[in-house]
């Protein structure tokens, strides 16, 4: 944490050290704050700006008997797991837990934790331990059925252990049964890792299992509608899936299925002993059905060479296809029915508006349109799915374990706010690529499906979030099915997907005590094993204010406000929402103000050192691409489906994207950072004879300004003249360093945000350099105000609500 900073002409604070022991000590006065002069005396160069962290940092979970606090989730810092979790896992959108509700509602601040259960680890850190308890399973509490952890109690010599979630007494099994030494801990906690780290996984013994484990299914069903092969993605979707076929999860339990889809849905047997696939066609898109053959799903190692010959000649088969149609969810169904006694993925990729059969939608952007811009109070209702149809459906694929991802190569409208409810009730996601380019997405549509089924995942899941007796699940949020209020339903979870879970008080939490949280993620692995994940995190209570602040985690409470606007934006006007994410910082910012600051001119506007950037972030979330009234109903839609399930670590930046300027990139020393520090969100850094790379974890923007060197052109780009720079970017690596080091540069970032970047060329004077300066946060937009402003209309806001 920065010490407070206090701004030009205003005395600065001495900051204090406090801490509990064992906490890195934190620069800290008990009303220490970022202090921003009188509104009409704002220096831009003074105002709060993200600090970005050069050394990796090592983080012990707890110190001394207590948590420590985690380092930002944006940076670079290697985990030592000495009885918390990870952060990267779980982390809570404050550090001290507040006793009361009372407490929790003055802060105005939320209580959240975000819960990331596969999130990679740094290379340097040590793996997850696996425990296996044999035929006995694992302990649990008898009364809230809380899984063994660091943070449960032994006590009469170890022959009972008090649950730290609930409080109960449990008898300690025989068989588990150890001396305490003389600080009142096991004498073998430190050689038993579910009580002395914050994860563990357990090995799941038969009382967890309903059937065998599920095999690991991957189904594809490509759309090969006319505009599809016309556009080159039908040919883009079985090159991709050609090439990824390498990376499924080896072994004889890796089973694949696929079929076309037009007007009609045509399965594959992908029998080895057949010279080729033999075709079957289902024709019935209202009542579906699939072809009574059992071999439509096999062994990867039976059909490769079958398979990889048939993606070959599909684009061929169809190439003279005149079907415009096509039915999306006629053929989800029957892909859904050819795995539904295995459960399993289906890959899904379509390329129009679904047109016939069960679950095809019409094109309501048109009216959306007209609506949109005449501020029309319904419009908002085009972002909710048309009807219930999609959603009855995707919830039988949930109940049979059927994940679906769907990949959208498409040039036009095809209704992402109804498509989207199938992989968001399924644990999927949606892919988008708009408008679809036969030249530049190919790259990028075969590294989506290759990270999709190569990353850290499990299938069949169930997740339940465990907290101490005080507090309660209020919800969770997130892609998932929910049966029962306590458990979601996850047909697949990955490396990427967060849950967010909310709490409420039901009770009073005792001061300087700790509330427990803990997360078990009962899956299966791509390897047909059965494991319960376990992820604890155990935290202060504290009933002061200050603490609050003190101890509050932005990222993860942008993350939350970022999560509840993108729920709202389907149920309420634009400008409502808005308002909201304005509001919500003003209050936090004025219970501040009100209960923690010490009493100072009311010139100057006070904010929380934790929270200091909290207005550029709520600034940037109003100017972003899903709460600005321009921009497509199918972009909205996509951004909502993408916040949905988005990590931490990804949410600032969807909406606060990174600006790096790419064309002095050989000035720099080699021992510099691969990339290089990002530039502030402002017009003033953006020069015309630069160009920059603006990203925010999905795209990448690079802007070429008029005056560029063209000779800096010829080493990026191969072209002498911006008249000659191509309308679709494909990024290409000549020989000279520059054009090395950009390709370093893009590499580097693919590498962090685990995404493709979809790169995409922006010039001044074009619709791509307008939107390219729609995401410059810093300045002021049409209707919308510059970052100076917003701090200004923050500032009088909460002296109004001061008075």
């Amino acid at each position: 944490m920065q010490p407070p900073m206090a701004m030009p002409g205003i005395p600065g604070m001495q900051p204090n050290t406090l801490g509990p022991p064992g906490t890195p000590a934190i620069p800290y006065s008990p009303h220490a704050g970022t202090q921003v002069s009188t509104p009409s005396k704002i220096d831009p160069t003074q105002i709060p700006r993200p600090m970005t962290e050069a050394s990796v940092i090592i983080y012990d979970t707890r110190q001394g008997g207590q948590a420590t606090i985690p380092p930002a989730a944006s940076s670079e810092f290697i985990v030592k797991d000495t009885g918390n979790c990870s952060p990267r896992l779980m982390r809570c959108t404050v550090n001290q837990i507040p006793c009361t509700g009372d407490v929790l509602t003055t802060s105005a601040m939320p209580l959240a934790l975000m819960v990331q259960p596969f999130a990679l680890p740094h290379p340097s850190e040590e793996p997850i331990q696996l425990v296996d308890f044999g035929e006995m399973g694992p302990i649990r509490c008898s009364r809230c059925k809380a899984y063994i952890n660091p943070f449960m109690r032994f006590v009469d010599q170890g022959r009972h252990f008090i649950c730290n979630l609930c409080g109960f007494r449990n008898d300690t099994p025989r068989d588990y049964m150890c001396n305490l030494g003389p600080d009142g801990r096991r004498r073998d906690a430190d050689d038993r890792p579910e009580l002395c780290r914050g994860t563990v996984e357990f090995v799941a013994t038969k009382e967890f299992l309903v059937r065998d484990p599920m095999p690991a299914v991957y189904f594809f069903l490509i759309d090969v509608s006319m505009n599809a092969i016309q556009t080159g993605a039908t040919a883009a979707a079985c090159s991709a899936i050609a090439q990824a076929i390498s990376d499924l999860p080896e072994g004889p339990r890796t089973m694949v299925g696929i079929a076309t889809f037009d007007s009609a849905i045509h399965f594959y047997s992908l029998k080895r002993a057949q010279q080729q696939p033999l075709m079957l066609i289902v024709p019935d898109v209202q009542d579906v059905y699939t072809p009574l053959q059992t071999d439509l799903i096999l062994p990867v190692s039976e059909c490769r060479e079958n398979l990889e010959q048939l993606l070959e000649s599909i684009p061929n088969m169809f190439e003279n296809n005149r079907v415009a149609d096509s039915a999306f969810g006629a053929a989800m169904k029957a892909g859904f029915l050819a795995i539904k006694s295995t459960g399993g993925k289906l890959l899904v990729f379509q390329s129009v508006l679904p047109s016939l059969g069960v679950g095809s939608l019409s094109a309501r952007e048109a009216e959306g349109r007209s609506n949109v811009t005449t501020g029309d109070k319904e419009a908002h209702k085009l972002l909710q799915p048309v009807d219930n149809t999609l959603k009855t459906m995707a919830l039988e694929f949930a109940e049979y374990q059927v994940c679906v991802d769907v990949f959208l190569t498409t040039q036009s409208y095809v209704d992402i706010a109804s498509i989207s409810v199938v992989p968001q009730t399924t644990g999927g996601r949606v892919y988008y690529y708009y408008p679809f380019s036969a030249l530049s997405d190919p790259a990028k549509l075969f590294n989506d499906l290759r990270w999709n089924i190569s990353r850290p995942q499990g299938f069949e899941a169930v997740m339940r979030v465990r907290c101490s007796q005080g507090l309660q699940v209020q919800d969770y949020f997130g892609n998932f099915c929910k049966r029962v209020p306590t458990d979601i339903d996850l047909p697949a979870i990955d490396s990427d997907k967060t849950v967010m879970v909310t709490f409420k008080h039901d009770d009073k939490l005792q001061e300087n005590a700790e509330c427990g949280f803990q997360c078990a993620l009962l899956y299966t692995t791509v390897y047909g094993q059965r494991r319960i994940r376990v992820i604890n995190l155990s935290l202060s209570c504290t009933s002061l204010l200050s603490n609050l602040f003190r101890y509050a985690d932005l990222e993860t409470q942008f993350a939350c406000f970022l999560k509840q606007a993108a729920n709202g934006i389907p149920t309420s006007p634009l400008p409502r929402i808005r308002d909201e994410a304005t509001n919500t910082c003003i209050n936090i910012l004025q219970s501040y103000r009100k209960h923690c600051a010490s009493v100072t001119s009311s010139g100057q506007l006070i904010l929380p050192e934790a929270l200091k950037l909290l207005p550029l972030y709520t600034l940037a979330l109003v100017k972003s691409v899903g709460l600005r009234t321009d921009g497509r109903l199918d972009e909205r839609s996509y951004w909502m489906s993408i916040v949905s399930s988005i990590s931490v670590v990804l949410a600032v930046p969807l909406v606060f994207p990174r600006l790096i300027p790419i064309h002095d990139l050989t000035s720099r020393a080699d021992d510099d950072t691969l990339i290089p520090s990002s530039l502030m969100l402002n017009s003033e850094n953006v020069q015309e004879d630069g160009v920059y790379l603006l990203e925010n974890g999905e795209d990448g923007l690079i802007y070429v300004g008029n005056m560029v060197n063209p000779a800096t052109l010829e080493q990026i780009f191969g072209v002498s003249s911006l008249a000659a720079l191509p309308v679709q970017l494909v990024l290409e690596q000549f020989d000279n360093e520059l054009s090395r080091k950009v390709n370093e540069v893009v590499n580097e970032i693919r590498r962090q945000r685990c995404s493709y970047l979809r790169l995409r060329l922006c010039r001044r004077g074009e619709p791509s350099g307008d939107f390219f300066r729609s995401f410059l946060i810093e300045d002021k937009a049409p209707g919308v105000f510059s970052y100076v402003e917003f701090l200004v209309h923050v500032h009088r806001q909460i002296q109004s609500k001061m008075m």
